[in-house]
């Protein structure tokens, strides 16, 4: 999305741009596929602040109409920990009666919701969430519903070590506002079809099943993209590539494949996804079940968004949050999805009958870069090569106080600004690689 996004913005502003993209469609890691009328994504449906936040932004500033994307239910939305089972609700003062924690929990939760909404998240420095909770709470509970929440906002276990500024700033900007989190209407495709077609009414165009292997430079400047036989010249260049990937585009030991080789360690974010297309509506009393025992997700998003599922069936997605040892070990793979799959028995009894469609996505990138102390700042992606100064990054590995999808189209508005200030208009053709 951060390929398309910035292609976009670029041909809107007059520019002439190709987007090269790997895959054999567009949408790079947020496309959609429908299976017998379930609209399945790789990965998540959610996508935060769609009407006021950076997606209604672009959408603003590209002339496109306001994609609908519905909100969970708070109501229907449970959190199932340590053998309890309840809901928030959609005001503070729910807190009070929620039965998720004993009373004394509860009046201790106030405050610490206070803290979390008005303080100030510079002051948490490079500490992570663990070291945070310690400052602020000794009741388990809260501990365990706190890294809960962080969890659940960033896809990251485990979530204690996640920077805690990071974490709070997310959630000061996301949590206490109407236009939280909602579920996409038509699946993703609807963002990234929107984009493309602003992209091409503006006569930009758009590759698929271009792999792009090297990319050229000269005199510290890229001046080519060599894909197979194909040579794609530009004046800018943007690399949207997993940062872990950009190093195979330059050629080994190179200047640029030195600066590049830097962010191959990065440590990204994975996901076990299972959805399912139920043949009809197994549970219509809840809208998601959060399992904070096991950090375990399961969304009935077609609850929230109808039009994600036929007519009298239903979509479920499941996740498993994968720590880095989870995602490469084999054996503490299963295991996950055994306690994956164990979980929808507990939550969802009958759903092995009712399933009509099935789809696994054991390791599913969720972000490029885990939002740990270590890696956050200069870690990161910058917006600009110091070794090829017309090379530009967007992407979620980028250098940006934001998160997930949020980062994406923050860095497709900085990367369009920058090229839109130093690239006349009569210089115009801009290759963008989307991610793969």
């Amino acid at each position: 999305m951060a390929g398309l996004a910035t292609a976009a913005l670029l041909a809107r502003a007059g520019r002439k741009v190709v987007v090269l993209e790997k895959g054999n469609q567009l949408g790079g890691l947020a496309y959609t596929h429908v299976d017998q009328g379930f609209v399945l994504n790789y990965g998540a449906h959610a996508i935060y602040r769609p009407h006021t936040g950076l997606l209604a932004e672009v959408l603003k500033r590209l002339g496109r109409p306001r994609i609908e994307a519905p909100y969970p239910n708070p109501r229907t939305s449970y959190f199932a920990l340590d053998g309890r089972w309840g809901a928030l609700g959609p005001r503070p003062q729910h807190l009070l009666t929620t039965s998720l924690f004993p009373f004394a929990s509860r009046l201790r939760l106030l405050p610490l919701m206070a803290h979390l909404r008005y303080g100030n998240p510079a002051n948490a420095g490079n500490s992570t969430v663990s070291e945070w909770l310690d400052q602020h709470t000794n009741d388990p509970n809260l501990r365990r519903f706190f890294l809960a929440i962080a969890t659940l906002n960033t896809y990251t276990r485990p979530a204690g070590a996640l920077s805690a500024q990071f974490v709070l700033r997310h959630l000061q900007r996301s949590l206490f506002v109407k236009d939280y989190v909602g579920y996409m209407s038509g699946g993703w495709s609807t963002m990234y079809d929107s984009f493309a077609a602003a992209l091409r009414e503006r006569g930009g165009e758009t590759s698929t099943g271009v792999s792009v292997g090297q990319l050229v430079v000269q005199d510290g400047r890229v001046v080519a993209a060599l894909a197979g036989d194909r040579r794609y010249e530009a004046d800018v260049f943007v690399v949207t590539v997993p940062p872990q990937d950009a190093p195979a585009l330059a050629e080994p030991g190179s200047p640029l494949w030195l600066e590049l080789d830097r962010w191959r360690g990065l440590q990204d974010v994975r996901a076990l996804c299972i959805d399912l297309g139920f043949s009809r509506r197994l549970r219509t009393d809840l809208t998601f079940v959060y399992d904070a025992d096991y950090d375990l997700y399961y969304s009935l998003h077609s609850e929230v968004t109808p039009d994600l599922a036929p007519e009298g069936g239903q979509l479920l997605h499941a996740m498993a949050y994968l720590s880095p040892e989870e995602s490469t070990n084999e054996y503490l793979h299963k295991r996950r999805q055994q306690e994956l799959e164990d979980g929808l028995d507990r939550h969802f009894p009958g759903w092995r009958e009712a399933t009509i469609v099935r789809r696994t996505l054991p390791r599913a990138q969720v972000a490029a870069a885990r939002s740990t102390p270590d890696q956050l700042g200069s870690a990161r992606v910058p917006v600009r090569s110091q070794t090829a100064r017309n090379l530009l990054f967007a992407g979620n590995a980028r250098d940006l106080p934001y998160n997930l999808t949020d980062i994406s189209l923050a860095s497709a508005l900085e990367v369009a600004e920058l090229i839109e200030r130093e690239l006349p208009t009569q210089r115009r053709r801009v290759p963008v690689e989307a991610v793969h």
